[in-house]
């Protein structure tokens, strides 16, 4: 390796120094291809070897865990020569690229030299890497000054921090604090919301322009399957608050909800109360159905753009359907509560009592429990098949 030289996949060192510097080529070549780092060689090709290769091999260690997002998992090798000269290696893949400085600055390498990766480099690595946390993905093109609905924004954080924000110079920044949460990126010196920031608090019309593939389309059928005729259908987009609130709405105006299983007297005289053509109005657990709804909103691969998020209405069931990356457990794994959700960020933003979706807490297992109590019929689904999530809840008729 040494013998070749520098170039796209090898950076040369003689000592351990600059640790701003190092990080950055760190970053550039795990951005790239991958590569080595090797401490101890000259820029002749002489190796000169390192006085303390375990000192650099633990500085190195901190480095790739704690000063680079997200963290770097590289193999560091320290190597004996027969004159006694030690040097050290560090390997690195592009496994979990995009990596990027703390202040947010993105690397790659090309020839033996570093560079700022520019926007259409890091919106390309984006889209062939499949990253399972897609929410951090910048949105290009949308501003925090236009796409995002303070008011919203505020209501949340003011929520969680009540403090004196608006008074004097604390003000309401909201450019700093989503950035502080995570929800802004900067890139090319200019700060970007991120997928998760525009899904949670962007304005509607914003994301119909921005993020069209971000939508929800609502159903109903006047039958128990697809292929009966359609009675009604929305398409609804907008934030998680605004698809959340529109598709309850939807939901409403068919089927009845219920905080508990009522009688069959309770459900008669429900169903003489409301001046409605159909004569199939099912029952359902009003926690379940929040509770289902929320998880889809929270657990979606809202990278997918060839597949949409659908809520099918049938007579006696609402079938939620989204797409959905393979988990990093079995989706059986789901049922005991030990699923991993690919959007962490905008899930626990999304299930805060603050945001204000009236969220109901105990996941999957919990929904299984009340849904089988009410209607006593388990929920059909809980699987992935072709790249979608399905669950299928009974009603009571």
């Amino acid at each position: 390796m040494i013998r070749g030289g520098e170039d796209t996949y090898l950076e040369l060192k003689v000592r351990f120094s600059n640790v701003e510097k190092l990080i950055a080529e760190i970053i550039a070549l795990a951005n790239t291809d991958g590569g080595a780092i090797i401490f101890g060689v000259n820029d002749q090709l002489r190796i000169e070897g390192v006085d303390d290769p375990e000192s650099v091999e633990e500085q190195l260690r901190e480095i790739c865990a704690r000063q680079i997002q997200p963290p770097v998992m590289p193999w560091i090798n320290k190597v004996a020569f027969d004159n006694g000269r030690r040097i050290v290696t560090l390997e690195l893949t592009p496994a979990d690229r995009p990596h990027r400085t703390m202040d947010d600055r993105f690397y790659l390498r090309e020839g033996a030299i570093k560079r700022e990766a520019t926007r259409e480099e890091l919106s390309r690595i984006y889209r062939e890497t499949h990253l399972t946390r897609f929410e951090q993905v910048p949105v290009f093109g949308a501003t925090i000054e236009q796409e995002i609905d303070e008011s919203l924004f505020w209501s949340y954080i003011r929520g969680v921090d009540p403090g004196p924000w608006g008074e004097g110079k604390r003000g309401f920044p909201t450019t700093r604090v989503m950035r502080e949460m995570g929800l802004a990126l900067k890139v090319d010196e200019e700060l970007w919301p991120t997928m998760g920031g525009m899904l949670l608090f962007g304005k509607d019309a914003s994301i119909r322009e921005l993020l069209p593939f971000a939508s929800l389309v609502v159903t109903r059928y006047s039958g128990e399957g697809v292929e009966t005729p359609v009675i009604e259908q929305v398409r609804l987009h907008g934030n998680l608050l605004s698809l959340f609130d529109g598709a309850l709405r939807m939901m409403e105006r068919y089927i009845d909800l219920w905080d508990a299983r009522p009688s069959r007297k309770m459900r008669e005289e429900a169903i003489e109360s409301i001046d409605e053509f159909l004569p199939v109005r099912a029952n359902y657990s009003r926690p379940v159905v929040v509770e289902a709804l929320i998880n889809s909103l929270a657990h979606r691969d809202w990278g997918a753009r060839d597949r949409e998020a659908r809520i099918n209405i049938f007579d006696g069931a609402v079938e939620i359907i989204n797409p959905a990356l393979v988990p990093e457990l079995p989706i059986v794994s789901v049922r005991y509560g030990l699923a991993c959700s690919p959007n962490p960020r905008l899930k626990a933003i999304l299930t805060n009592e603050h945001y204000g979706l009236a969220a109901v807490h105990g996941g999957v297992p919990g929904l299984v429990a009340r849904q089988t109590e009410f209607s006593r019929r388990a929920p059909d689904g809980l699987q992935i098949n072709n790249g979608e999530f399905r669950v299928r809840l009974h009603g009571l008729v």
